[in-house]
């Protein structure tokens, strides 16, 4: 089967699932993030000019990475996403599964990329750490973790700025254009916790 073929029938699989009333609906591990990572994917690839397989591999990873938010609890959530992808395309693309699903489990923090395939993977679903966008998804995710574990987190920022800190972006690419900014963000989430 023709990949970009395939390719968008995935996107549109994915984009259905986001969608679907019967499944929940959250204020960070949605459709919108989701595409986010599709994006800086594709963006890194066209980058390194990585081949089809590779770009395939990397895309459909990004749009199944983290459909296991969909079908329970946040632990876990990786090897979920694998199921799904394995179950949609053990028939239309067997050779690549393997490789998919491996791209879905480096995403599990803290991550452990071991060739730039995976390192692509994981800067792209950690991309806005290091942007403007970070200080508009924090507070999202800290809901969210909120509204699924039940659990209030009063020093919340503390733990994102734990997070912050331990995290590196693994392409050169990433940490060229990313650091700078996820200084800055680091700084403003301290400066923020002095002010409180």
């Amino acid at each position: 089967m023709d990949l970009i073929i395939l390719q968008d029938q995935v996107a549109a699989f994915v984009t259905k699932l986001y969608g679907s009333p019967d499944l929940p609906h959250y204020p960070y591990h949605n459709l919108d993030h989701t595409r986010s990572v599709v994006d800086h994917t594709g963006e890194m690839v066209e980058h390194y000019g990585l081949g089809e397989t590779d770009a395939f591999v990397l895309t459909v990873a990004a749009w199944f990475h983290d459909t296991g938010h969909l079908y329970g609890e946040m632990q876990g959530h990786e090897e979920r996403g694998v199921g799904i992808m394995e179950e949609y395309l053990r028939e239309l693309a067997p050779g690549l599964v393997a490789g998919i699903g491996r791209c879905i489990l480096v995403t599990k923090m803290p991550s452990h990329p071991v060739d730039l395939v995976e390192c692509i993977i994981c800067d792209a679903d950690t991309y806005h750490l290091g942007t403007d966008y970070f200080r508009q998804t924090d507070p999202l995710v800290h809901q969210e973790v909120e509204l699924r574990t039940g659990k209030s987190y009063p020093n919340w920022d503390q733990k994102t700025l734990a997070l912050l800190r331990q995290h590196r972006f693994f392409t050169d690419y990433c940490q060229e254009m990313l650091n700078e900014k996820k200084q800055e963000n680091i700084a403003w989430l301290a400066a923020r916790g002095q002010d409180s």
